[in-house]
């Protein structure tokens, strides 16, 4: 089981495929294997890194403040496990709140910069409704099992056109996130690195080649903070998922690896 140590914890990761390497970053309260939709398809043409947050699956769960740059800082140490100098680095949510704080910390480990349905904070960030984060607060004292509160925020994850029609993804999705639930008080501690995520007032410093993903059906991270991402960011390339909700690498898996792998093709 490949693991390093750093800040006084244990990261897990893993490694797939061969090729230039791509790190991906995943979001609030979910392991690595939640990219299991897009690793066979990438790991194909490029050396795909993943790796468990601070708080989830295999790695620490300290009970102690979280932050976005020192989740940065457990990044750093991942691509120094595997003996990588720069990859191209693609952060989802959270990840990609992550994704961000890297490149800014670390230009010369990036090559290229995938940003998909996240937000630069701040005084730009444009809110969730209430109900949406009244659920994303309370889940932290819900007595419901994981697999029931998998599906009471489902309609904040998917559009709710996909809930009707793709069911049995969701289920796939949520079988997935209850093999390693996160514990209580490390979703409290991720929540609240991202609530104190910022780099509204940096990100237009960003030199890297940078694409910005994101559904317009967002309900957790609604679209328009895409639209900041990709108005700040000099010469970002910004795709639209229409119709899709948050979590787009369900619900327009096909579309989101072709544009990914167009992308970083271009890079080369």
């Amino acid at each position: 089981m490949p693991v390093t140590k750093v800040n006084g914890i244990d990261l897990y990761y893993e490694v797939h495929g061969e090729g230039e390497p791509l790190l991906l970053i995943m979001g609030l309260s979910l392991s690595s294997r939640s990219w299991f939709r897009s690793v066979p398809v990438l790991s194909e043409h490029y050396q795909v890194i993943i790796f468990d947050n601070r708080g989830v699956g295999q790695s620490g769960k300290p009970n102690t403040p979280y932050s976005i740059e020192l989740m940065a800082e457990d990044t750093r140490a991942v691509l120094d496990a595997v003996g990588v100098e720069s990859a191209h680095v693609y952060g989802i949510s959270m990840g990609g709140m992550i994704a961000q704080r890297f490149a800014l910390k670390y230009p010369n480990r990036v090559k290229s910069l995938i940003l998909g349905c996240t937000t630069s904070g701040g005084a730009t960030h444009v809110q969730p409704g209430a109900d949406v984060s009244m659920l994303m607060m309370s889940r932290a004292s819900s007595t419901a099992t994981p697999e029931e509160m998998a599906w009471a925020t489902a309609p904040i994850l998917y559009s709710q056109s996909f809930i009707e029609n793709h069911r049995q993804l969701i289920a796939e999705d949520i079988e997935k996130r209850i093999e390693q639930p996160i514990l209580p008080h490390a979703y409290v501690l991720q929540l609240q690195a991202c609530i104190g995520h910022d780099t509204s007032e940096e990100i237009n410093t960003i030199q890297k080649p940078t694409l910005i993903i994101h559904g317009n059906e967002d309900k957790l991270v609604p679209y328009e903070n895409g639209v900041v991402l990709a108005e700040k960011i000099p010469n970002a390339e910004f795709l639209t998922i229409q119709g899709a909700g948050h979590i787009y690498v369900t619900e327009a898996i096909d579309l989101a690896n072709q544009k990914v792998l167009e992308f970083l093709n271009k890079q080369r």
